[in-house]
């Protein structure tokens, strides 16, 4: 008994999953699920596999914690505040759905607010519980009526969060960024 499903895919068919990933073994190609990414909606299961078992009444394994030191983070260099004084600042985020593309928007969002900042949040999720992209745009500024329209446009954005492998530069992420060292500012 291996880990592994067999390698006949039609879990990934049946649910179309991005945690469904191909997982070579000496047996030939098998699938593996990315519990990292998995959106526990089990569609997978409805393919026929015998590989796939449902335990019920058990309580999953917790990892045991970290004790991190503070030391850890002094050699880190403070952030530079971006300059927003004569306008506002446009920050995109991506990914794809379940990865927290929204989550962060709106906690940075949270942050400008508890700055006393105005802020807009633009979110676009479309097909993104199965594989689809996520965006957030996100407006800063320091009054309201420096916030112009939600959406950044093109070349509008400074690099934000790619919250997958490939996340942040996929086409429709990256005409939205400004090429160079143009200002944060519209």
């Amino acid at each position: 008994m291996t880990p592994y499903a067999k390698g006949c895919g039609d879990c990934s068919v049946q649910s179309t999953c991005v945690s469904i990933q191909p997982k070579e073994t000496e047996f030939g190609t098998k699938r593996q699920i990315d519990q990292s990414s998995c959106n526990k909606d089990y569609s997978c299961a409805n393919g026929f596999c015998p590989s796939f078992v449902t335990v019920l009444n058990a309580e999953p394994k917790k990892p045991s914690g970290v004790a991190l030191d503070g030391a850890l983070f002094d050699q880190l260099p403070t952030p530079a505040i971006a300059d927003i004084s004569h306008g506002s600042m446009g920050v995109m985020i991506a990914g794809i759905g379940g990865t927290g593309v929204i989550t962060v928007g709106a906690v940075m969002g949270m942050a400008a607010h508890m700055e006393g900042k105005a802020c807009s949040i633009y979110d676009m999720t479309g097909l993104s519980q199965k594989n689809g992209s996520v965006y957030s745009h996100l407006r800063i500024a320091e009054q309201r009526d420096d916030l112009d329209a939600q959406r950044i446009g093109a070349g509008r954005g400074r690099p934000g969060a790619g919250l997958r492998p490939g996340g942040g530069t996929g086409r429709r992420r990256g005409p939205h960024l400004q090429q160079g060292p143009h200002p944060y500012h519209r």
